[in-house]
């Protein structure tokens, strides 16, 4: 079986949804000679040990220093950041030559923008021989000009509106496709949830956060039915199962969270592309509780300016999003509800996979046609 890398890098949660996502679509839709298969560049390059720093040092930054992580990222868009860093990324450069270079796919598949720039360094565009590379884009709306300031054949936007945004950037338009933000196919099943009861609220706590325990406390005092998720930190767990004191489910680290939002009425949480663009896909309203400047302020304003959901940014702001979200029946979440089939739909891996499989159809017939 011969291999398509689907490649992406660990510094945002948003990176590893997609590209697993549509690692599951292509492996389920294709039976042919390829299989999709998921890679991380930077954690092959640099160890768990090293690569789990560097995150931390990056999700750390952009927690405690956020205006510091907003001028980091602007100089990302406006200034030749990427070019200049890359000699300094030589061991995930010789990964990605091995993956692209040395055995040579039909193509590669990126959700993370420098791995594009890696590959105009191996290939000439005309070049008969160079995988064709699929770049799809994890952020709405913000989009910095690192994804595509490179080449790729493909750029895969989340939704037209970005794909507009993209365009007005320099992109031509015959390599946009607004195909949708890949999320898992498990965000397709239907729950049934209760009716006439409370309203289901999930809260996805970051222990980044200084006021975490306070926004916990604050939601817990509404008449909601409320899950509060967590992560992987112990002791953050129980400090916020003494917050609630009974008043909430909390759960710490879990794989069940599509089927935690599909529960959901409204969901609390920060910005991040994954959870904004799988919420989205589920068709469950947003409070954001946080947003890092940046990415995480695009994918906000898809939400906010769509009419699907509001800010919370405090967690006194946030129960009083919440307050007036379900009062009068829920008017303002039913009327948030009914705004969320316009910015998206659970399909994007399917069609990302789609596309891969065309592309793989196409280089077949080149091939045979020059034979």
């Amino acid at each position: 079986m011969k291999t398509i890398p689907v490649l992406s890098a660990g510094f945002g949660e948003g990176h590893n949804a997609a590209a697993r996502a549509v690692v599951e679509a292509f492996n389920r839709l294709h039976y042919g000679e390829y299989q999709a298969e998921f890679q991380d560049l930077f954690l092959n390059a640099y160890g768990e040990k090293k690569f789990r720093g560097q995150r931390e040092l990056y999700i750390n930054t952009a927690n405690r220093w956020p205006l510091l992580w907003g001028v980091a990222y602007h100089a990302l868009d406006r200034l030749p950041v990427v070019q200049a860093a890359l000699p300094f990324l030589g061991p995930v450069a010789r990964q990605y030559k091995e993956v692209a270079y040395t055995n040579v796919p039909p193509l590669v598949v990126s959700t993370y923008p420098l791995y594009s720039h890696f590959h105009r360094r191996l290939w000439r565009h005309n070049d008969v021989r160079r995988p064709r590379i699929i770049t799809v884009v994890t952020d709405s709306i913000s989009v910095n000009r690192a994804w595509h300031s490179a080449f790729s054949d493909w750029y895969i936007a989340p939704n037209q509106a970005t794909a507009d945004i993209m365009i007005r950037q320099g992109v031509p338009a015959a390599q946009v496709r607004a195909l949708g933000f890949p999320v898992s196919a498990r965000l397709r099943q239907t729950i049934a949830k209760d009716q006439g009861g409370r309203p289901k609220v999930l809260v996805m706590l970051n222990p980044g956060r200084s006021d975490a325990v306070a926004l916990a406390k604050a939601i817990a005092t509404l008449d909601v039915e409320l899950t509060v998720t967590v992560g992987k930190d112990a002791n953050f767990l129980q400090e916020i199962i003494r917050a609630v004191d009974g008043r909430a489910r909390v759960i710490g680290w879990t794989d069940r969270l599509p089927e935690l939002i599909l529960e959901s009425d409204l969901v609390l949480t920060k910005a991040g592309g994954a959870t904004t663009h799988e919420c989205v896909a589920a068709g469950v309203p947003l409070i954001f509780t946080q947003v890092i400047p940046g990415q995480e302020a695009g994918n906000a304003r898809l939400v906010v300016e769509g009419g699907a959901g509001a800010y919370g940014l405090t967690p006194e702001s946030a129960r009083k999003a919440v307050e007036f979200a379900l009062k009068d029946n829920g008017a303002v979440w039913k009327a948030w509800r009914a705004a969320m089939p316009a910015l998206g739909d659970p399909l994007g891996a399917d069609r990302v996979a789609e596309l891969m499989i065309r592309e793989i159809q196409l280089l077949g017939e080149r091939h045979s046609v020059m034979r």
